[in-house]
């Protein structure tokens, strides 16, 4: 059965991105899932969200765009060990995993790091984190099919910095494509798209 599984961003939480699976032409008959994270964000009066590690945000109330590209954020290889060990219970024979965000970095630091069983990655405005390492993790990792949008006016993460994600996994053969749109942080509809025709191609 095809399997797709979407990671939030920070201080959203599952229901960020749930209601994609009604909005993407994915394969008919697909399992979709969408993880909390395991952290809670407050975010004023009585709501919270939720996260995967945290991120820098004096960077961005400093008005600046937050720069992962040799850092490791704190918190993240604990989110990736949780995040493994949720997917090794789908026991899923064809699976997509991918995210929005700081779950889009999740999701590619999972597949850098070998993964197995995975048939594609789908990150929507992730960005490059800890470049050093995911460079020598990609020397061994399982070369993958991916699709990868970004929002050239992004004033969290950079499209700059999509660039060289997208630039770094082709360099280790990696087959994707970086789409471009004009917009922000977000998933305009031309994403969706795009992103229901690259998972038929790899879940068909």
């Amino acid at each position: 059965m095809p399997t797709i599984v979407l990671f939030h961003g920070y201080g959203a939480d599952m229901n960020d991105l749930a209601p994609l699976a009604g909005a993407i032409q994915a394969p008919r008959g697909c399992n979709w899932y969408f993880p909390n994270g395991h952290l809670t964000v407050p975010l004023g009066g009585h709501y919270e969200g939720r996260a995967w590690f945290p991120i820098p945000l004096a960077e961005l109330e400093a008005g600046a765009t937050i720069d992962l590209t040799e850092r490791v954020p704190p918190g993240m290889s604990k989110a990736r060990r949780n995040a493994v060990e949720f997917l090794s219970k789908l026991n899923a024979s064809r699976l997509v995993i991918g995210g929005f965000s700081q779950g889009a970095m999740l999701a590619t630091d999972i597949a850098v790091h070998g993964q197995s069983g995975l048939q594609g990655l789908a990150l929507l405005s992730g960005t490059l984190v800890n470049a050093s390492e995911w460079d020598q993790l990609l020397t061994t990792a399982s070369k993958l099919p991916f699709y990868q949008s970004h929002g050239a006016y992004d004033q969290v993460l950079s499209f700059a910095h999509a660039q060289k994600l997208d630039a770094l996994l082709k360099k280790h053969g990696w087959a994707g494509q970086l789409q471009r749109f004009e917009g922000g942080h977000e998933i305009p509809s031309e994403v969706l798209i795009q992103l229901g025709t690259f998972l038929r191609q790899v879940l068909k």
